[in-house]
């Protein structure tokens, strides 16, 4: 059987060292008052994190039963506007197709991270074990969920053209890595569609693609586009585990 643990691994690494530098932190003395304080903080900091944790499971409980209109009410109302039931099926059933039925859950574990809580639920598929990272605000609504599996960048490079074409921006933004998520919301892509749009006249068809070899220690696909005033071309940059981690949109040359 399969794992794919090698990206949780370093991000388990990291927090552990950012903990130790915490829990460090927390030894030095305290007034009575201040450590009374320190208690009820932590004390609303763990309620936070087991609260982030049901919620995540709650929503995946939702995409094995099927009921894609449940777990749509898991997200946060920026996610809502963007992504559809449907959308949440398409996802789900991509998943299942390549890792197999799912077989039960082997772990799940809530974290914290500035303001944001992150849950990292491991799961069993049949063809896989695989993590997944789930993004939840102050309000215990999922506003990124990252399915930490490596997929063909070409294909995802397509996958994520055809989203933007079709008006699905949700869908374009669960190909980015999740770093990018934080501050790219599906309204902020679609903003940026809209402005090429403008410029090159409706899209016509998305063509040929093709990767491009280069040293700059990330993987590129060039994905050309045919528009109504012009051809075109995005050149998306890919991380190591086939997340995008940027879009260049190339000016035509006078």
């Amino acid at each position: 059987m399969k794992y794919r643990i090698q990206k949780l691994s370093y991000f388990s690494g990291c927090l552990i060292i950012f903990m130790t530098v915490l829990n460090g932190a927390i030894s030095i003395p305290f007034s009575n008052i201040a450590i009374a304080q320190n208690s009820q903080s932590d004390e609303a900091k763990s309620n936070q994190l087991i609260k982030a944790q049901e919620v995540t499971q709650e929503f995946f409980d939702s995409l094995i039963e099927e009921k894609f209109d449940k777990a749509m009410e898991y997200l946060s109302p920026n996610l809502k506007n963007y992504v559809s039931a449907t959308d949440i099926q398409q996802q789900w059933r991509k998943i299942l197709d390549n890792m197999g039925a799912f077989v039960k859950y082997r772990r799940i574990r809530a974290l914290e991270f500035s303001r944001t809580n992150t849950v990292v639920m491991t799961a069993n598929f049949e063809n896989i074990i695989s993590d997944f990272v789930v993004t939840l605000d102050d309000n215990h609504q999922i506003t990124a969920v990252d399915f930490l599996w490596i997929g063909n960048i070409q294909t995802n490079a397509e996958e994520f053209v055809d989203a933007l074409s079709n008006g699905q921006y949700g869908v374009a933004r669960g190909y980015l890595a999740p770093d990018l998520k934080t501050t790219i919301l599906p309204k902020t892509i679609e903003q940026r569609w809209l402005e090429i749009l403008e410029t090159t006249g409706p899209l016509k068809k998305r063509s040929n693609s093709e990767v491009i070899k280069n040293s700059s220690g990330y993987d590129v696909v060039l994905v050309n586009l045919e528009f109504e005033q012009e051809n075109r071309s995005f050149m998306i940059l890919f991380n190591t585990f086939s997340e995008i981690v940027g879009v260049d949109f190339p000016e035509l040359e006078e």
